[in-house]
């Protein structure tokens, strides 16, 4: 082999030597839990705590040029397929694998980063300041891969789950994919938005119409105990908020975003892969779900009866009525449940708040499993009736937005009210 053929194959060998290493480290990972029999309970955790280093890993690369990799016939948004995959299963599959301490698995990441990526330089041309690319993708990607491999692993910090996992799917299906389709295409982010301002607006309104379900959709499995990531579920069956009319909010709102990217960039690529994904979820995946959710839940095969996995319903279907507790001695909170009344709420019955079972100073709802105040519970009431209000409900109960709409409310006399009778009086 002369001198050419070695240089040019000297970067294909360090490739697949690091893919070698990551696979056979995540093997002796596997085999390990699996004689220890706990191999099936840590695997869903270990392929999501990959799939988060992996997406990170790759949205630095693209955002700094501390380092260059090689141009290579698999290289994936600047970098080679066989490093970007062995990175992502030796910071996310292995670590959630055999467990232990997160700063100890910290420490050893940037020693052996330290160690192997100089010995790396046929493949990757490291800038002066590739150690602060080090301690970023330290931060950004093994650390919240770590945090939510274990988390999910332990069932435990729910918020910091629901917050990595919205966060990942966000960029896998928010950045990453739309990115491959686009430059796929020939096509980049500016093709998106290069656009005159009525079809920007336009656009811009149907994203948010397409995400406001899905967030919501989020929260709601937030407040149930679970997750978006299916083998994360929440611990009771969820029939309220968007899905009271819709069974998949969040499949029909990301397909809906992928599909206003495809349609603003006209990139053909992204589009065959939104009817690709549509496609699977409607034959195949529809039907895995309702199999794997009845054995879990008695009451899902009643409620797909009635909510349809794609298509919305106009008004919701509400298993169990809800109660909203609403003042008569409060002139301006008595016309706003009259104002309820006039939308002729579907599974809500309205009661006197001085009746309420304990002291209440503000509008309450609450069903079987869970409860809302204030602005909150106007926001649940609006969900009871049709389908762009319930839109306009789910928007009102995003976390940040029910802040400041409840402060905006209190600042303007909306604020909490003294009954004038007491429970024992009730």
């Amino acid at each position: 082999m002369d001198p050419v053929d070695a240089t040019s194959a000297s970067p294909a060998l360090v490739r697949n030597l690091v893919l070698a290493v990551a696979l056979l480290a995540t093997a002796g990972a596997a085999a390990w839990r699996a004689h220890r029999g706990d191999l099936a309970g840590r695997t869903p955790a270990a392929a999501l705590a990959t799939l988060a280093v992996g997406v990170t890993v790759l949205a630095v690369e693209q955002a700094t040029d501390l380092w260059r990799f090689r141009e290579a016939p698999t290289t994936v948004a600047g970098m080679p397929l066989e490093v970007s995959l062995g990175w992502a299963l030796l910071w996310g599959a292995v670590p959630t694998l055999l467990g232990g301490p997160v700063w100890a698995w910290l420490a050893g990441f940037a020693w052996v980063d330290l160690v192997a990526m100089p010995l790396m330089t046929p493949l990757v041309e490291l800038d002066d300041g590739w150690l602060v690319g080090e301690a970023l993708l330290l931060v950004t990607a093994a650390t919240p891969g770590l945090l939510l491999g274990r988390a999910t692993v332990e069932r435990r910090w729910l918020p910091l789950r629901v917050t990595l996992q919205a966060t990942l799917f966000t960029g896998l299906f928010g950045w990453l994919l739309p990115h491959l389709a686009l430059a796929a295409d020939g096509l980049g982010w500016h093709d998106v938005v290069d656009h005159s301002y009525p079809v920007r607006a336009l656009l811009l309104t149907a994203a948010v119409g397409f995400a406001v379900p899905a967030l919501a959709a989020v929260t709601e499995l937030h407040r149930a105990g679970g997750t978006p990531f299916p083998w994360d579920p929440p611990t009771r069956l969820v029939t309220t908020g968007p899905y009271a009319y819709l069974a998949n909010p969040m499949q029909v709102g990301a397909s809906g975003l992928l599909a206003l990217l495809a349609l603003a960039s006209g990139s053909r690529t992204l589009g065959v892969g939104v009817l690709f994904a549509v496609g699977f979820a409607v034959v195949l995946a529809e039907h895995h779900e309702r199999l794997t959710l009845s054995r879990r839940w008695s009451a899902y095969a009643s409620y797909r009866r009635h909510v349809r996995g794609w298509l919305p319903r106009w008004r919701p279907h509400v298993p169990s009525p809800a109660t909203l507790w609403v003042s008569e001695t409060c002139p301006l909170c008595s016309a706003t449940g009259a104002v309820v009344d006039t939308l002729r709420p579907t599974g809500l019955v309205r009661r006197p708040a001085e009746q309420a079972p304990r002291a209440l100073r503000r509008m309450h709802w609450e069903d079987a499993t869970s409860s809302s105040s204030g602005i909150g519970a106007f926001a649940r009431a609006l969900e009871h009736s049709t389908l762009p209000l319930a839109w306009l409900g789910w928007w009102m109960r995003l976390p940040g937005v029910a802040r400041v709409l409840q402060l905006i409310g209190d600042a303007v006399g909306l604020g909490p009210r003294t009954l004038s009778s007491t429970p024992g009086e009730r």
